[in-house]
């Protein structure tokens, strides 16, 4: 599939996950994340010949390995090809399997999240970009590669130190919000800390873009923005409303995620790396809970048991 283009230097490759390119200018790009793995990013190789482009350095949003699953192909074939990522998220990155070992408490992970989807192969990352502080207080940084100047705009809430990327009028949002057909498949959309998603989501609609590309879901035209935000929104808050539900009596996360579960009817939750990362977003909305004076959690003979 050839790229887009959505303004003079700013163009995406459609796909499960959205890839955004820059022109620099001189024949050279910038990617704006790889995709899931070395076959995304042939075909973003691909993509970019035929426009007569040349990847110089890539921009990674975040962690999750559907969106740095490419890096390895192209620092292995790009030497000189430089990376970017913000802090924290950066060594997550550099260290794939932090992932996995996340979703599975901590613990060395089991072979069932040892998967593509969960694990990418290892890739530096050469510069860390963004101020910690400045980003963890809601502030956009700006970046310079090869003359041009972007946009750094803190979007955490689904990984710890997303970033989006916006140039030309173009942002570039990564998983700082997700298409309409997104929320509807997965029920529950995946968190880290749910406070921030919320707060990601005021940011993005503040911003008044004139184009806003999810990283899964169509381009958004800034009249559509508002809606799909509402959207998500609405997701995040109807997600947190299931899990108070779910405490009509007190419950450790598993209880918890398979009563949300039941009261979703989920077909998306159908093997381990599913259920992990599902377990995961209900546990991110406890937490939430906890902080919003709505639920407690307390240590008994039993484990943990969260209670409404």
């Amino acid at each position: 599939m050839p790229l887009q283009q959505i303004t003079e230097r700013a163009y995406y490759l459609p796909g499960a996950n959205n890839l955004g390119v820059i022109a620099i200018g001189d024949g050279g790009a910038i990617a704006v994340d790889t995709g899931l793995d070395k076959d995304v990013g042939r075909n973003l190789r691909k993509a970019l010949d035929e426009a007569k482009l040349v990847l110089r350095a890539i921009i990674s949003t975040h962690h999750h390995a559907d969106h740095i699953g490419g890096n390895a192909y192209w620092t292995r074939n790009v030497p000189e090809l430089r990376v970017y990522a913000p802090p924290l998220e950066a060594s997550l990155i550099a260290h794939p399997v932090l992932e996995p070992m996340y979703l599975n408490q901590g613990a060395a992970p089991v072979a069932a999240l040892r998967t593509r989807w969960l694990m990418a192969q290892p890739a530096p990352v050469h510069h860390v970009v963004g101020e910690l502080e400045a980003l963890q207080r809601g502030e956009s940084q700006s970046l310079d590669i090869a003359g041009v100047n972007l946009e750094l705009v803190p979007l955490p809430g689904h990984s710890p130190m997303q970033i989006g990327v916006a140039v030309d009028g173009v942002c570039f949002a990564a998983d700082g919000l997700f298409g309409a057909a997104v929320l509807t498949k997965h029920g529950v959309p995946y968190a880290h800390d749910v406070a921030a998603q919320l707060a990601s989501l005021e940011r993005l609609a503040a911003r008044g873009d004139s184009w806003v590309l999810p990283g899964h879901g169509e381009l958004l035209t800034q009249a559509r923005v508002g809606e799909v935000l509402a959207a998500n929104r609405s997701a995040i808050e109807r997600s947190s409303e299931l899990v108070l539900a779910a405490l009509h009596e007190p419950g450790g996360l598993a209880a918890v995620t398979a009563r949300v579960i039941r009261a979703l009817n989920h077909p998306g939750v159908g093997g381990i790396p599913q259920y992990a990362i599902f377990s995961g977003a209900i546990a991110a909305h406890l937490s939430y809970l906890e902080q919003q004076g709505t639920a407690t959690v307390e240590l008994t003979d039993d484990g943990l048991l969260w209670r409404h």
